[in-house]
């Protein structure tokens, strides 16, 4: 069980991975129903998949590797330089480059969105408060983002070759009171799939009108993220936190939905 349990991953022949944030460890369910976990020499946020066995890993205060063998963790560029910032949600784009924004937790709107190519970081977004799930849609051309503080799920034009954004128009937004949009992954139809911080839900969202098309009731208050697995990656596995003691937080959940997913992308960007 994990204390904040975050950034699951499938990974193709392996199984799925996800993250202990607060616990600094990463755990393992591999295909036969063996889980295991190692302990992390540093704090890490997110995982991708990297070069060969290695990870790609969101520190807290920029972009590194993870070993998944023996738990080490290598930071190769920083991008945050205060404390009370703190780097969060992560995801790989099409072109290999790897992507996390910042997070505050006041109303200052000190957090940002930054993209490493393995050579340099580029600022993408700024003015954030929670900077929290990502992923783009089936062509890469569109990024969903979430800004948790400020309760919204938006949609940027976004160029696959440079990374650079464009336009961006609210998908959704959601008033504090009816829960916190978290992690997000979209399926291979495009679909937005959206955990709901205490909300106790995942919500399946159409992406051209915002309407929430599906709900995945979890018995847990606070989920985290989402991400889809399985032999078909019909299989939606869903993190939780033990927040507030809640009953079920911090273990993983699974569902099969009415959907498929898409294995993620490998950042390319390692400069070794």
């Amino acid at each position: 069980m994990a204390e904040l349990g975050e950034s699951p991953l499938w990974v193709a022949g392996v199984g799925l991975r996800w993250l202990d944030v607060a616990g600094c460890r990463l755990f393992t369910l591999v295909l036969d129903g063996t889980e295991t976990s190692v302990a992390l020499s540093g704090a890490v946020t997110a995982i991708e998949p990297g070069p060969g066995a290695v990870l790609a890993a969101v520190t807290r205060s920029g972009f590194g590797t993870l070993d998944p063998a023996t738990g080490r963790v290598e930071e190769l560029v920083r991008t945050v330089h205060d404390e009370t910032i703190t780097m969060n949600d992560g995801a790989v784009d099409a072109g290999g480059a790897l992507w996390a924004g910042s997070a505050v937790r006041d109303a200052s709107g000190r957090g940002a969105l930054f993209r490493f190519d393995g050579t340099e970081v580029t600022t993408q977004l700024t003015g954030l408060g929670m900077s929290n799930g990502l992923d783009w849609s089936p062509s890469g051309e569109v990024l969903y983002h979430v800004d948790t503080g400020a309760g919204t799920l938006t949609a940027w034009d976004c160029d696959v070759s440079s990374g650079g954004l464009g336009a961006g128009r609210v998908v959704c937004s959601l008033p504090a009171a009816d829960g916190l949009p978290d992690g997000l992954t979209v399926d291979a139809d495009g679909d937005i799939w959206l955990a709901i911080w205490g909300r106790g839900e995942v919500w399946r969202i159409d992406p051209g009108t915002g309407e929430t098309t599906g709900i995945v009731r979890v018995p847990t208050r606070y989920p985290t993220s989402c991400v889809f697995g399985g032999d078909d990656l019909s299989t939606l596995y869903i993190t939780s936190a033990a927040h507030d003691n809640a009953p079920g937080g911090g273990l993983v959940y699974a569902v099969d939905v009415p959907a498929r997913g898409r294995l993620p992308h490998r950042f390319t960007g390692d400069p070794r």
